[in-house]
């Protein structure tokens, strides 16, 4: 039975789900409906609508989790249901990870701001608007092979806890399954350290960058406003502080769960620390994006008058 604490971070959960599904959904229908427009999407848009449809897959897979967990553990112990859900949070989840940092990446290399001289720096922003598709493949591939490995370790670690129940005396064979079920864990974690360290270097260069050039603003034209700087340092802070809490909360999720010590109420504030960090992300984009923020207030707009004339013709029949 679940508790009040538990129940109230399920609702929690489903409004964070929402929000992320709808911020989530309006990013990669508005992209698909340009592209489908003009014929073509920029690199910036590419990456953009693939990062908002597997968040939005991935809110669907999130939720579906936590329903298992709090309402129906017994059906989720199911071998099939847990392999299903497991390999469908690794898939979707690494490849967000990924598309994130090919847009921290991509903003630092082609933003016109950023001013590092340096001739590597300088190749690879020219270059690199024209390799996001194949960069794109590349992380559906990489994040399918690691869903492989990753889920053959889950595999492994259900067949070790079997294993040493059963292992009666110190065999060398005993010895070698131990030690390689202690470190398996690693065949989890470390696939997720390669885009969350690009994430972070780039991230932390663009944050520089920005405030470099805003002193230089501030000192060489006093008249100037570096209003739209600050606004920009504050929106990329905002998506470090939820990237790397979630990076962590996902670590930390995996090695409590290898380690079989996690409790309901605390997997439940992990699912929505997650949350909050897709859904949260999904609304800094679209207020920082022009042509986003100026669709979703012309949608607003539309649905306040759509809603106002069903709630005249009610009141007034």
């Amino acid at each position: 039975m679940a508790t009040l604490f538990e129940l109230f971070g399920f609702v929690l959960l489903v409004i964070e789900t929402l929000i992320g599904m709808v911020g989530n959904g309006f990013i990669a229908i508005v992209n698909c409906i340009d592209g489908f427009r003009s014929r073509k999407l920029s690199p910036a848009d590419m990456i953009l609508s693939c990062l908002s449809l597997f968040r939005f897959a991935f809110h669907a897979v999130l939720m579906q989790a936590a329903i298992f967990n709090l309402f129906f553990m017994d059906s989720f112990l199911m071998p099939k249901i847990k392999f299903s859900s497991d390999s469908s949070w690794l898939f979707l989840n690494t490849a967000s990870l990924w598309f994130a940092a090919w847009l921290s990446v991509f903003i630092l290399y082609c933003v016109k701001i950023t001013n590092f001289s340096h001739s590597l720096f300088l190749q690879m922003k020219r270059r690199f608007p024209g390799l996001v598709p194949w960069l794109l493949l590349g992380t559906l591939v990489y994040s399918a092979l690691a869903t492989i490995v990753a889920t053959m370790d889950i595999t492994l670690i259900s067949e070790c806890s079997s294993y040493e129940s059963l292992l009666g005396n110190n065999t060398d064979s005993g010895i070698k399954t131990s030690d390689f079920c202690k470190y398996s864990i690693f065949l989890y974690v470390v696939p997720d350290l390669f885009p969350f360290m690009i994430f972070l270097f780039s991230s932390i260069l663009l944050l520089t960058s920005l405030w470099r050039h805003k002193n230089l603003l501030r000192n060489t034209a006093k008249d100037v406003s570096t209003e739209a700087h600050l606004n920009a340092i504050k929106a990329l802070a905002s998506f470090c502080i939820l990237y790397v809490s979630s990076f962590f909360v996902e670590i930390l999720n995996a090695v409590l769960s290898w380690m079989d010590t996690v409790d309901l109420w605390v997997r439940i504030f992990f699912f929505n620390v997650i949350a909050a960090y897709s859904s949260g992300h999904a609304i800094i984009l679209i207020f920082i994006n022009p042509r986003l923020k100026q669709e979703s207030v012309r949608i607003l707009h539309q649905l306040s008058r759509w809603l106002h004339r069903r709630t005249f013709r009610w009141v007034c029949p």
